[in-house]
């Protein structure tokens, strides 16, 4: 806890606390666990206190996403070709989520549609749009390689890899080399 400097009130919860405690228990006892509840049961205060920080579970599971997976700005590569920008992104997520699968879980079952997700979409869109794609191209590209990233996580994280070490890689070379094969 932290801040709170008024005589007699309880100090306020730093959120970066908030959001490790709640990605502690999505961990430890999945998805389903997640609540509003459960999270101020373990942080000891009313659940009410919670909805200072997060106006709904959404809001919260968005948090989680956002502090488990970085999208980086794609003009920030401008001089690497758009596939492989767009592979690094993609492998780089899929290490993210396979260390903390119950975000895939998150990402598979729930419609986010805060801020952060937004940022995070037109982020990976703008690698597409790079390649000469326009909206709806890009749109359904990226929906083709998140359906295939997704996917492969789940099982994955549940049963085991399926191939080799470089399944996964081997998988999304054959999407983007799909992508540009049907030019913009």
């Amino acid at each position: 806890m932290t801040t709170g400097n008024r005589p007699g009130r309880r100090a306020l919860l730093d959120v970066e606390h908030v959001i490790d405690v709640a990605l502690a228990i999505l961990d430890a006892d999945g998805l389903e666990a997640v609540s509003l509840r459960r999270l101020s049961a373990d942080l000891g205060v009313s659940h009410m206190t919670l909805y200072g920080y997060f106006d709904s579970k959404d809001a919260l599971l968005e948090a989680l996403v956002a502090r488990t997976i970085a999208v980086p700005s794609a003009t920030g590569a401008a001089s690497e070709p758009w596939d492989e920008l767009l592979f690094g992104v993609i492998q780089d997520l899929h290490r993210a989520l396979v260390d903390r699968p119950g975000i895939a879980e998150i990402l598979v079952s729930r419609e986010l549609t805060g801020q952060w997700i937004a940022e995070a979409r037109e982020r990976i869109l703008d690698i597409l749009r790079g390649g000469g794609y326009d909206e709806r191209q890009a749109t359904d590209g990226i929906s083709v390689i998140f359906n295939y990233l997704l996917g492969a996580v789940m099982i994955e994280t549940r049963r085991g890899r399926g191939g080799s070490a470089s399944s996964f890689d081997v998988g999304l070379r054959y999407l983007i080399t799909g992508l540009k094969s049907a030019p913009p």
